[in-house]
């Protein structure tokens, strides 16, 4: 098992009952991949670097999990249609 890091943004426009169930719809995702140790951090809304779906703000959300990668493609599948995240990353932590 290997440490893993998913950062994904939802979109600013949505209500906090929203964020909440996008939140946990995405954690239900990596947990069904396989994940252990999740660990969750609420980040906040923060400026973007730039400009992601015409948004200049995005709420930031840190997830950090072990997970032996394989089944990892399905969840980042599922994060391209979830019409509420605009913007995701998954990164393997070197220790």
């Amino acid at each position: 098992m290997r440490k893993y890091e998913l950062m994904f943004i939802i979109n600013p426009e949505t209500t906090e009952e929203q964020r909440s169930a996008v939140i946990v719809k995405v954690q239900d995702m990596v947990v069904a991949a396989g994940a252990t140790e999740l660990k969750i951090d609420l980040m906040g809304e923060k400026k973007l670097a730039y400009e992601v779906a015409k948004k200049k703000t995005g709420v930031y959300v840190l997830f950090t999990f072990m997970s032996n990668g394989i089944e990892l493609v399905e969840v980042e599948n599922r994060l391209n249609i979830t019409e509420e995240v605009i913007k995701y990353m998954i990164v393997k932590i070197e220790e």
